[in-house]
């Protein structure tokens, strides 16, 4: 079973391919593969992300608010089957940090309760906790798919604890027909060379990563997915703020 609460800093940078290859060579030397990253294979995350019809949630957003809120669903295969396991996960963020509560449900059991109301059976006690802020979420909000994401990852792991650093690419956009049984869309990034890199942490960098990123000259700087992909395709933004640090 999937760990269902997480809580820790995320920050991030756009990097190139070419800083990627040396940076995944480097951080080798610290880390280890993900154990679905194995020889640095990447696998692919499918999200939905619920919002209002005025999507009213990312341009809350956005807006950079002291503490802001998100719920998608996610999954790491497609096509699904109805006894593939996915989850359902609020993502809440405040002055900084980061708290991810998810929970686990069959593909089944995620569609019988958004789209026929059918609250699933939940055994473990947080995770029905975290279930009900789920449905406290959507019917608060009036929340609907509003956006789909794809994306391949590339991730290393500290073997000690829960220090990890992820690659993103390929990033893909849809807002029409939003389910996890298609698999189309729009790259939210217009250069094929961008990576986003991601740091979590629970508390400070390690000496040899904030090393790294001042030898390369690279900044952390705001970047969600999905704020992204509104601006740029739903609310008439370009990619003049996609900022690449070079060394």
């Amino acid at each position: 079973m999937s760990k269902p609460i997480f809580n820790r800093y995320e920050r991030k940078y756009l990097v190139s391919t070419k800083q990627k290859d040396e940076l995944i060579s480097f951080f080798k030397e610290h880390l280890i593969d993900d154990p679905y990253s194995i020889d640095g294979n990447h696998y692919t995350i499918y999200n939905i992300y619920f919002d209002t019809p005025d999507f009213s949630i990312i341009r809350n957003s956005i807006q950079k608010p002291v503490y802001k809120d998100k719920l998608r669903l996610r999954a790491y295969k497609f096509p699904l089957a109805p006894e593939d396991m996915v989850f359902l996960e609020i993502k809440k963020k405040y002055e900084g940090r980061i708290n991810k509560r998810r929970v686990n449900l069959t593909y089944k059991a995620a569609l019988d309760y958004l789209n026929l109301g059918i609250f699933p059976t939940i055994e473990d006690y947080v995770e029905k906790q975290v279930m009900n802020e789920v449905d406290y979420f959507i019917k608060i909000h009036k929340a609907t798919p509003g956006a789909f994401i794809r994306y391949d990852r590339i991730a290393l792991m500290s073997p000690k604890d829960d220090f990890r650093i992820t690659f993103d690419h390929n990033i893909i956009f849809r807002n029409k027909d939003v389910s996890l049984d298609k698999n189309g869309g729009h790259p939210i990034l217009d250069s094929k060379d961008y990576w986003l890199m991601e740091v979590k942490s629970e508390d400070n960098f390690p000496f040899w990563l904030a090393r790294k990123l001042s030898d390369y000259e690279l900044y952390s700087q705001s970047f969600s997915k999905y704020g992204k992909a509104y601006q740029h395709y739903l609310s008439g933004g370009t990619t003049d703020d996609y900022i690449l640090y070079h060394y």
